[in-house]
């Protein structure tokens, strides 16, 4: 009895040494990461062979463009169909000044970009009546965030 009671002591130490290991990491890249927000992350997109460099909360902007040209597109492009329409969403407004949504704080021309990316594969998915670029996300068409991070291509600088 006497044995077991002391290899039970004995795991007991080292569960708790490894359990506080592990907690003092996680408190390590927390910190981190609260460091890297704070002093806010630079990326760098290109965009007709130039390149941007951006900051977190502009590149936030880029992903919402993207999500909202997509969210647009594809209501366009449903109605489109159910209206039976032809043609393409390069006539439309919307899609051509692709300013939907646009507050300053990142390049008018590189949020319009991002907007029409988004605008053409919900148009297709609206028009086509499916999800190939998207789900259904209560009620209403949202952008998978695969394909949001594919087309906007961020790198960390």
């Amino acid at each position: 009895m006497k044995r077991f009671s002391k290899l039970f002591l004995i795991l007991s130490i080292g569960l708790i040494a490894v359990t506080g290991a592990t907690a003092q990491k996680k408190d390590r890249d927390r910190d981190r990461d609260n460091n890297r927000q704070q002093q806010g992350e630079r990326w760098r997109v290109r965009h007709n062979g130039r390149y941007y460099n951006v900051e977190n909360n502009q590149a936030d902007m880029l992903r919402a463009a993207i999500r909202s040209g997509y969210q647009q597109g594809f209501d366009a492009g449903r109605d489109a169909k159910k209206n039976r329409r032809r043609g393409s969403y390069s006539g439309l407004s919307m899609y051509r000044e692709g300013t939907f949504g646009y507050t300053s704080g990142v390049d008018r021309s590189l949020y319009s970009y991002y907007f029409q990316q988004g605008f053409q594969r919900g148009w297709q998915d609206g028009y086509n009546s499916r999800y190939r670029y998207g789900r259904e996300e209560n009620g209403a068409a949202a952008i998978l965030d695969t394909v949001v991070n594919t087309v906007l291509n961020l790198t960390r600088y």
